[in-house]
């Protein structure tokens, strides 16, 4: 056994220690990125499947650790600059600069994706202001479906206000994003692990964007169904927060079927 990864990989956890720090900070105080903690259990269970293949075969430490240089100054940049975005993406090439430097190309384009997934653990920079759009997005698209079914609804900016004199206000945690991003995640693993093309998984990921946009225009017009029939307080009280099990769930079936639509079905063994 190289004892030289071992002690590379230890060194690297030690060094972003501080940053992965921050991230689990962020993980429990920010909505959007509770996910955050699933992420790398996902990447270390995909490379764990595929443990069997990497081998010390095709080392390329020039370009290796040149991959690595690069990353730990975008590191240092992010430190100086206090842009943890940037001291946490580092960690992406950093890492593929020590793959390539110990296990080769091949084995670089096999850890490829579980180091990439990585980046859906890292906040983004400036959310708030997709958010603020897709605020008002989602409540003019809200108003236009409920007034196409025949309730009375007006909509300014974020707020929708009904017939029945009920005002919602399309906040934050309702706005999209924050299914935005977990469907992402969710749909690289699905397109990841499942039978087909290249394209055609391609297809999958880049969905989970007007998937999300959709389902979540959809609770929102329930929510307003309920409100206007059975009153605010039903709407609010009863079917809002259980309304989010039904958006991942519809995000889900979508995604299944538009797989099923492009011909992919099965699941890849990622062992091989």
């Amino acid at each position: 056994m190289d004892y030289s990864i071992i002690l590379v990989i230890a060194l690297l956890f030690a060094f972003y220690m501080p940053i992965f720090s921050a991230l689990a900070d962020t993980w429990l105080i920010d909505p959007y990125y509770s996910h955050g903690f699933i992420i790398p259990v996902v990447s270390l269970f995909i490379l764990w499947k595929q443990r069997k293949h990497y081998k010390q075969n095709d080392k390329d430490f020039m370009h290796g650790a040149l991959l690595t240089a690069l990353g730990l100054a975008a590191y240092g940049y992010g430190i100086l600059n206090r842009s943890l975005y940037i001291s946490s993406l580092s960690f992406l090439p950093v890492s593929a600069g020590i793959v390539l430097s110990f296990y080769g190309k091949k084995n670089l384009k096999r850890a490829l994706f579980p180091i990439l997934f990585l980046i859906f653990m890292i906040p983004l920079p400036y959310a708030d202001y997709a958010s603020t759009y897709l605020q008002s997005f989602t409540a003019s698209s809200s108003t236009a479906l409920i007034k196409m079914a025949g309730i009375p609804a007006e909509n300014q900016g974020s707020q929708i206000s009904l017939g029945t004199e009920s005002v919602f206000v399309i906040g934050e945690p309702c706005s999209g994003l924050r299914t935005m991003i977990a469907l992402f995640a969710l749909a690289a693993i699905f397109a990841y692990f499942i039978e087909g093309t290249v394209w055609k998984r391609y297809a999958i990921f880049v969905s989970a964007i007007p998937i999300a946009i959709v389902a979540n225009i959809l609770r929102v017009v329930l929510i307003l169904f309920i409100a206007y029939y059975y009153g605010q307080e039903t709407a609010m009280a009863f079917f809002h927060d259980a309304s989010s099990l039904f958006l991942y769930l519809m995000a889900v079936i979508l995604l299944i079927i538009i797989s099923r639509f492009l011909g992919c079905k099965g699941v890849r063994n990622i062992s091989h």
